[in-house]
């Protein structure tokens, strides 16, 4: 496969502004170059691999590893301190926001989760939902459909966007895109698929990094939230609000708890 054919080159995502007249910024590189849209100011990455790069060589469990060790190599200390306040902020103060906004918003029935990885967070679904899953790595795929098959669910090996136009529209409680959409080459299409899939009154509960946070200001390029070439899409939260609503849905929780400026990541639950 040559180079025209493992990468796709992209106007903005959130506008579709052409990426020519973009400001090229200092947190990419030749080969992902990083652009803010002159109209709308969205930041994104100009090129991204094809889905088909993402099932194996870019696949979501060989890159974490990868950008594990090289954040270890380069911050050590930061990197403990980080595990160290995960593991206080999960087991000894008992937060995960996660399932806490699932047992508020979704009361039970069909529930999607999109990048679902090896199906951990399906898994530990109480027995009121019948997890599906949509995975884009192979072997990921397949260890997530082991989880699920048994409690009735279903695993879709497809990239996001081909996977959920394949997906019955009104048929979902829930659906869960917990640090996936920054790395969804067609954010705002696939949005729009959630809001077909969804039922009426169904919930989508997204998590993405704060482009806007204080510490990506501070660290600039060393900022967590970079990582290339995962991450194509980098929102502020006035982008998500707006890209959500574009999408048909109706936003019901994103207030100042869910994207605090001094936290690197930031939750938003939207309606059909």
């Amino acid at each position: 496969m040559d180079v025209s054919q493992r990468v796709v080159s992209r106007n903005c995502p959130h506008c579709n502004a052409s990426a020519q007249a973009s400001d090229v910024l200092p947190y990419g590189n030749e080969e992902w170059p990083m652009v803010q849209c002159s109209s709308c100011k969205f930041v994104y990455l100009k090129r991204a691999p094809v889905y088909e790069r993402l099932s194996e060589e870019f696949a979501w469990e060989k890159t974490s590893t990868q950008e594990r060790e090289a954040r270890e190599q380069r911050e050590p200390v930061k990197q403990g301190l980080s595990r160290a306040f995960k593991h206080f902020r999960q087991k000894v103060l008992k937060r995960n926001k996660l399932p806490e906004l699932i047992a508020k918003y979704i009361p039970g029935g069909h529930v999607l989760d999109i990048g679902c990885a090896g199906g951990g967070l399906l898994a530990a679904l109480p027995a009121q939902y019948t997890p599906h899953g949509i995975e884009v790595s192979k072997a990921l795929a397949e260890q997530a459909n082991a989880v699920v098959a048994p409690r009735g669910g279903s695993i879709m090996h497809d990239n996001a966007l081909n996977g959920i136009a394949r997906l019955p529209a009104d048929h979902y409680a829930g659906v869960l895109m917990s640090a996936f959409l920054e790395h969804e080459v067609e954010p705002l299409g696939l949005l729009q698929g959630v809001c077909r899939v969804l039922k009426p009154g169904g919930v989508v509960i997204i998590k993405v990094p704060n482009y806007g946070s204080w510490n990506r200001k501070i660290r600039q390029e060393k900022w967590c939230g970079f990582r290339l070439p995962d991450h194509v899409n980098y929102f502020t939260p006035g982008d998500l609000e707006d890209m959500v609503t574009r999408a048909g849905l109706k936003v019901v929780q994103f207030g100042l708890a869910d994207r605090q400026p001094t936290s690197d990541n930031m939750w938003i639950v939207a309606a059909r």
